[in-house]
């Protein structure tokens, strides 16, 4: 089909009426997934609006209008986009040329003529001149509150060296000595480079910092590099036993701690042990403001947020943030759910989803870590991962589950068993489960996704990075699939995990993540002339799966598929404007497109300054 697209005239298509069966609210049956039945029939006004809406568009279409939208005569448009190629994501209307926005909604789409009815004197317009529009992009695991890393924190990851590094930390207390512990990001090679200087790790901190604590935690957040006195202020020694799900690496010889801490059961040793534990209620906000200035210049309007560690400090910034018409990304978060205490933590998870609600963010999920980084080991016993998973799902939680593998270990497995398990216990239901990473899943199991309604969530820019380059042979089919998951009928959506790699900032923006799919390479490296030598192609996915798999399958995972994730009338109007149309390119340049505006419930909240629209305040 993108072969074809490339040949057709994109203005023909969005001159084309829309039918008028069509629901305008009603979720692309070609490209996005069914919403639970229940869901439609207990929603009467929402029924009875669709109605009278399709009763409307009917006699626009009548009139020639040549698109879908409300009554004209009694409404009239803030700002209309038009003369542009907008890629909707529905599949009753696949293009238009234009788009009218009254308030925060979504009133027209169709052909630039038929948009001049919703014009008054005071409606702005904004000539698109060809540009392509396509719904707001969803990120479908996002960790935005840990920016607060980069912004509080020292960040080691520019220094290559042990002496840089070292000077790095003593220049950072020196600026400060009244700080009463140093923490930072980005050490991923301490191990190594103790081994090369014949010390532990911890050594190596210590030497530059001793008398206060030091904890390092690496890009992928999977890791703790400590000096000796945060060992000690959290009773760290050799009879220290290893927490369930976590590790606490040692010294061959003596049997004492060398400073490396993997996983957060034996990181939270560390943290619960420290003067502050948590980032401040007025740094999480700082954080948020920060982070949404960069999701709004990639083009990010939604995001599932996952939650590494119990803090309410960061839902208390949400709340204050949303009551004060802060947030200008929808935020869907999921609490942690603590390996060590099963059930017993339920009825406290209830008690913060019911008091962290809001307009712009909500609480409805709970997120699990079935394994971590590396080692092939389930940081959960089994049968109390059933059981909780079965409670969390009998009180209505969407369990969000982490899940990487490796080439003989499969994570993901287990975490079907226990969803399986939840199901027979309390029987199906509109749960919208999900797996994220499912770096390795066996070929048996991609079916059970689809029997389980369970959603597939993967990082498709780290598809073209060098981590399983020494795997080959039948193995390989089991590696980072994608179009294996699409031709099962699984729902994908896709992800950046930001901010688990160096390269985090390309990573999450939506279009490396369009290009790589579609490519398997390094988009930094690959040229139109490397498409065939991509690894495992037949996973590879068209631009339409992957643009869905950043759009309306984005909002079924967030329950939000009847407001977003589509260009519908009666939809919250988030959109984004690209340089270029994507279906005219070639896989490979895809990621340097550039986006230009970001809109937001109607509200631009970016602008490129080379964004040339003609506008026209009447």
């Amino acid at each position: 089909m993108e072969r074809c697209l490339h040949s057709l005239n994109v203005f023909s298509i969005a001159s084309t009426a829309v039918p008028c069966s069509v629901e305008p609210n009603s979720p692309p049956k070609a490209f996005g997934p069914t919403p639970h039945k229940d869901r439609w029939s207990t929603n009467v006004g929402l029924r009875v609006r669709q109605a009278a809406l399709i009763v409307l568009a009917i006699a626009l279409s009548a009139c020639g209008g040549g698109g879908s939208g409300e009554n004209s005569n009694a409404t009239k448009a803030d700002v209309i986009y038009k003369n542009g190629a907008i890629y909707t994501v529905n599949g009753s209307q696949e293009w238009a040329e234009s788009v009218a926005i009254l308030k925060d909604k979504i009133v027209y789409v169709g052909n630039s003529s038929g948009s001049a009815a919703f014009e008054s004197t005071n409606t702005k317009i904004i000539d698109l001149k060809g540009k392509m529009v396509l719904p707001g992009f969803i990120d479908g695991h996002n960790h935005a509150y840990l920016m607060a890393e980069s912004l509080f924190w020292l960040n080691l990851t520019p220094f290559t060296s042990v002496e840089s590094r070292q000077a790095a930390l003593r220049d950072y207390l020196a600026k400060d000595r009244g700080i009463k512990q140093l923490r930072g990001v980005g050490w991923d090679e301490a191990e190594s480079d103790a081994k090369a200087k014949g010390v532990l790790p911890k050594n190596l901190v210590d030497q530059a910092v001793s008398d206060i604590p030091v904890v390092i935690i690496d890009n992928s957040h999977h890791n703790f590099l400590v000096n000796s006195k945060a060992l000690q202020m959290a009773g760290i020694d050799r009879n220290t036993p290893n927490p369930p799900g976590g590790t606490i690496e040692r010294d061959p010889v003596t049997g004492e701690p060398n400073g490396i801490l993997r996983e957060f059961a034996a990181q939270n040793l560390v943290i619960n042990a420290l003067p502050q534990p948590d980032f401040t209620i007025e740094q999480y906000k700082a954080t948020l403001r920060a982070w949404q200035k960069v999701a709004a210049k990639d083009g990010i309007t939604s995001t599932f947020v996952p939650i590494h560690y119990p803090t309410e400090s960061l839902l208390a910034a949400f709340k204050a943030m949303d009551a004060d018409g802060e947030l200008t990304v929808r935020f869907d978060l999921a609490l942690w759910a603590d390996e060590n205490k099963g059930i017993s933590q339920i009825p406290h998870l209830k008690s913060l989803r019911d008091k962290y609600q809001g307009e712009n963010y909500k609480v409805d999920s709970v997120k699990i870590f079935s394994d971590g980084l590396g080692a092939p080991v389930l940081v959960w016993d089994q049968k109390v991962l059933e059981q909780t998973v079965a409670a969390l799902d009998k009180e209505k939680f969407r369990i969000y589950t982490h899940a990487i593998g490796s080439p003989d270990f499969y994570p993901s497995n287990n975490v079907l068993n226990a969803l399986e398990f939840a199901a027979k216990e309390n029987g199906k239901r509109d749960s919208r489960h999900a797996i994220t990473h499912i770096d390795w899943v066996k070929e048996e199991d991609v079916g059970r996704f689809k029997d389980l309604s369970v959603l597939a969530v993967p990082q498709p820019a780290w598809f073209g990075k060098p981590w399983y380059n020494d795997v080959t042979g039948e193995k390989t089919k089991n590696k980072n699939r994608l179009q294996g998951f699409m031709k099962a009928g699984v729902t994908v959506v896709s992800s950046s995990d930001f901010p688990s790699t160096d390269t985090f900032e390309r990573d999450m923006y939506p279009l490396t993540g369009l290009e790589v799919g579609m490519t398997r390479l390094d988009p930094d490296k690959a040229k139109a002339t490397d498409i065939d030598s991509a690894k495992e192609p037949w996973e590879r996915a068209t631009l339409q799966q992957m643009i869905t798999s950043y759009t309306i399958n984005g909002a079924y995972l967030i329950f939000d598929e009847q407001n977003r994730g589509s260009i519908e009338v009666g939809k919250k109007a988030d959109l984004v404007v690209l340089d270029k149309n994507l279906f005219k390119l070639a896989p490979t340049d895809i990621g340097e497109a550039k986006v230009l505006s970001t809109i937001f419930g109607g509200k631009e909240v970016f602008r490129d300054p080379t964004f040339d629209s003609a506008v026209d305040a009447k």
